[in-house]
């Protein structure tokens, strides 16, 4: 009890002490619970919508129509009360008979979608206006003026993009549909974030007038089935799959809906986690800085407590209750911040993802009964980082000895570390076995949070040896720039030489307070770093010869027509075509790929990414193509490439590097392709390195001519085009093959940026929760000196010194610390930006000075904006009130 209300005391009479320690503590807690009550919110909406994101309780998918055996597998359910309900999905142009509005056009591609009356059998389909969707899709007469017309319900964005509204009619290959409504929430929409055009939802009756599917064309099939109660999904999803086995079909139940969301969900909530808690341990150091500074305050009264018979262990007992009490208020307040900061996620990554999928999971903020795991778990991280940051510190109460309050000239340095300076640290680490092991206890408990935190031990300790080796860095280096710093030639003026003098001062806090900087500055930088480098990548690595437009699903009678046409007015550009198809792989080197594994894997299972790998290009659809000549961009690294003319006795295959390479695959291992329900075997005969970079139509797998003959191909072209070519030459295209849809590679990449752009902002707004924990230890570094600077300013004041000098003293301190914490900051961010890019993306590195400029002049302003604050009332003390106390 002793203790306990000594603690009290202690905490109630100087409680603006902590006031920075608390905050430390609050923003790392609030960064992470409102990242864990966001993906706890997600998975308890995927989990709740698991029927609505697939649209029924069984998914049957295929990339072709069933055959007629597979349609009488789906008639017989219906024997069985099972409602099935058809939805095809594929890519079109629609084509706007009179573009209306500024910026207008008169084609664009779009995702259409057919479905029939049952649609959806779960999941909510939100439509404007609020009717029935069969209703929508079968306008009467007197409202289609148009005796051979059909009702569409779209997405807004293409009634801004081709200047339309609800009322009017638009073409789609050889039918016409009344728009008649808005599509504001698609419960079984895919989370695509590179979505090629807005959704547009037509009846099976309109699908068939337009006349869009050919034989092989690009269209996936999905037919939902709807349970009844009481019905085993498991056993029934099984007898499908062994019914259907020759069809080559994908059936999945609704628990196993939708796993790209879940597994890129689940990854972003790890990292955003992962960033908070680096927030956390930057606060730690705020927290650690507290309490030195408040023993150091407290010297008389721990040597008071020593005299009157109290040992160390107890008076650290007494410093560690308050710490644990506060770092239990901040981590209440963190929990309370965090919970109400968690609203501001859901729409930054809504934005991420072009199918608003978040919105349509209708990812609540309310507190459930799951709701108070990441609430509980940030409120125990902020317990447990306190605990490990103040226990160093404390630790010095050991060495504070009764005398002090003897002697006023006791030197007030800790015998710590005295002793390390004197003795050298091998020595000092044998006599101080206690702070090596409370040293050795933060290095593994700090990696004990990560690991609770990223759910993952390799993640963990990687982020743990990532964050260990950046501080190391940071504080090397600021140490260095401090050093150096106080090697320069003594200034003439005062301001400079004060204000070096303050930065450079021995036992000062500015190699803390850069290297908390520093390390905030270097996240948010590197993420900047990182985005540019793929935007540019993507965008001007562009070679100037690729292709404008891909032109896809032209059939074989349409080549030469085609041809004619594109070349025709494409001002003497020459179109490429390529034959392809959609294919599985059966069997890889004599193994069969089991059906099942099809489905994503998620990150957690217990596989090597070796593995993980393998069972990605195992399970993958190809596209396969036949070739003659070696195309653009390619390199055989083994084997060889067949002649022209070579007559093949039996299929060969050339296999892409990595493929190769993840697969096991060598010269004469062969491959079984599943084509629409035939095997197709080849033998591979070369390996190729494939430039990806070309926007050339490349391919995993390339067969020898007439490996496919009697398939049914479909045809991709490719052409690059003048600028001022692009509008007539896709309303041409569409008007006279309206079945071929033509992506214009620049809306890709514009695409590509703009998600990238919004995810990166997702990012770094939780990132910006470092920037403030960073801008709190220097608030608390320079507030635990306050007095120190009052003595020196109301010395200075005596003797002269104006209230602009002493401004402009700390203006260029503050300056001072945020130029050599910006310039460590940029190397750094540099550094790790060329690790990520080079052994991550593989791809080039370049400097980007302006990134790195403006994160050392925002740094700048940071630093002194804070330091400003902090001391700002220092210019305006009295002398004479200060030196009374003397």
């Amino acid at each position: 009890m002793f203790e306990l209300r000594m603690a009290w005391r202690e905490t109630r009479g100087a409680w603006w002490h902590f006031v920075y320690f608390f905050v430390c503590i609050a923003v790392g807690v609030g960064a992470l619970v409102a990242v864990g009550l966001f993906a706890d919110h997600v998975n308890r909406a995927v989990t709740k919508e698991a029927r609505g994101l697939l649209g029924g309780d069984i998914e049957i998918r295929s990339s072709h129509r069933l055959t007629d055996g597979g349609e009488r597998v789906l008639a017989d359910l219906a024997g069985r009360r099972i409602a099935t309900t058809r939805v095809s999905e594929l890519v079109a142009m629609a084509v706007s008979p009179s573009a209306t509005g500024a910026g207008s056009q008169t084609t664009q591609i779009v995702e259409l979608k057919a479905v029939e009356a049952a649609y959806p059998f779960y999941g909510t389909l939100k439509l404007e206006p609020e009717q029935p969707l069969d209703r929508l899709l079968h306008p009467d007469r007197e409202t289609c003026r148009h005796p051979a017309c059909f009702g569409a319900v779209v997405q807004e964005t293409l009634l801004f993009r081709m200047g339309l509204g609800v009322g009017d009619q638009m073409k789609i290959g050889q039918a016409r549909f009344l728009i008649t409504g808005v599509v504001r929430l698609e419960p079984d929409r895919m989370a695509n974030a590179f979505s090629l055009g807005p959704r547009v939802i037509i009846s099976r009756q309109g699908l068939e007038a337009a006349d869009l599917i050919k034989r092989g064309s690009r269209v996936r099939e999905r037919h939902l089935l709807k349970v009844p109660e009481g019905v085993a999904l498991e056993p029934l999803r099984a007898d499908l799959k062994t019914r259907l086995k020759s069809e080559s079909v994908r059936v999945t139940g609704y628990r196993d809906a939708q796993p790209q969301l879940k597994q890129f969900l689940a990854q972003l909530s790890r990292y955003l986690g992962l960033i908070g808690l680096t927030a956390l341990f930057i606060g730690g150091v705020g927290v650690a800085m507290s309490i030195r500074a408040f023993i150091r305050e407290k010297l008389k009264t721990i040597a008071i407590l020593k005299s009157l018979g109290a040992d160390s262990a107890a008076v650290v007992r007494i410093y560690l209750l308050q710490a644990l009490g506060l770092g239990m208020l901040g981590s209440l307040a963190g929990m309370a911040t965090g919970y109400v900061l968690q609203v501001v996620l859901p729409p930054l990554l809504t934005n991420a993802v072009a199918s608003e999928v978040l919105e349509q999971l209708g990812v609540s903020t309310g507190l459930s009964v799951s709701s108070i795991v990441p609430l509980v778990k940030g409120g125990l991280l902020g317990l447990l980082a306190t605990v490990l940051f103040a226990a160093w510190p404390l630790l010095s109460i050991r060495e504070i000895k009764p005398a002090v309050i003897l002697r006023q000239d006791i030197d007030a340095t800790p015998a710590t570390e005295r002793s390390v300076r004197a003795t050298g640290i091998v020595r000092w680490m044998r006599r101080e076995r206690l702070n090596v092991f409370t040293a050795a206890a933060l290095g593994a408990g700090l990696g004990g949070l990560a690991i609770w935190q990223a759910g993952s031990w390799q993640i963990g300790l990687l982020f743990i040896g990532g964050l260990t080796l950046a501080v190391a860095v940071l504080f090397l280096a600021a140490k260095c720039a401090l050093h150096w710093l106080a090697r320069l030639p003594r200034f003439r003026s005062v301001c400079l030489r004060y204000a070096v003098g303050n930065v450079t001062r021995p036992g000062g806090d500015s190699a803390g307070m850069l290297m908390a900087i520093g390390l905030s500055v270097t996240i948010i930088v590197t993420v900047s770093l990182i985005e540019k480098a793929l935007i540019r990548e993507v965008g001007e690595a562009r070679p100037n010869d690729a292709p404008t437009f891909f032109f896809i699903d032209i059939q074989p009678d349409q080549t030469e027509g085609f041809v004619r046409l594109v070349e025709g007015r494409a001002g003497g550009a020459k179109l490429e075509l390529t034959p392809l198809i959609r294919s599985r792989l059966h069997r890889v080197a004599g193994e069969t790929v089991a059906a099942e594994e099809a489905q994503e894997q998620d990150e957690d299972r217990d596989e090597t990414k070796e593995e993980r790998r393998r069972q990605w290009y195992a399970t993958r659809e190809y596209a396969l193509t036949y070739l003659e000549r070696l195309p653009k961009g390619n390199e055989v690294v083994r084997g060889q490439w067949w002649t022209a003319g070579q007559s093949f006795p039996k299929p060969l295959v050339s296999v892409e590097e990595e493929a190769a390479k993840a697969m096991g695959l060598d010269i004469g291992s062969t491959l079984e392709f599943d084509i629409q329900g035939t095997t197709v075997a080849a033998e591979v005969a070369s390996v190729r390195k494939v430039d990806w970079g070309t926007f050339s139509t490349n391919f995993y797998m390339i067969l020898s001519p007439g490996s496919l003959d009697g398939a049914p191909l479909t045809y991709v072209g490719t052409i690059h085009v003048a600028p001022a070519e692009e509008i007539p030459l896709q309303q041409a295209v569409v008007t006279a093959f309206p079945n071929v849809s033509a992506i214009h590679v620049g809306d890709v990449l514009e695409n590509f940026g703009r998600v990238l752009d919004r995810l990166s902002l997702a990012i770094r707004a939780v990132a910006l929760f470092c920037l403030v924990s960073g801008a709190l230890v220097m608030a608390a570094a320079l507030a635990t000196t306050r007095y120190r600077r009052l003595y020196e300013a109301v010395i200075l004041k005596a003797l002269g010194a104006t209230r602009a000098l002493l401004a402009g003293t700390f203006a260029v301190e503050y300056l001072l610390l945020g130029l050599i914490g910006g310039a460590v900051a940029a190397w750094l961010s540099s550094a790790l930006s060329w690790l990520v890019l080079t052994y991550v993306f593989e791809l080039p590195w370049r400097l980007h000075w302006g990134v790195l400029l403006l994160g050392v002049l925002l740094t700048m302003a940071l630093t002194l904006s804070v330091g400003f604050l902090a001391t700002f009332r220092i210019l305006g003390e009295r002398p004479l009130s200060i030196l009374r106390h003397e």
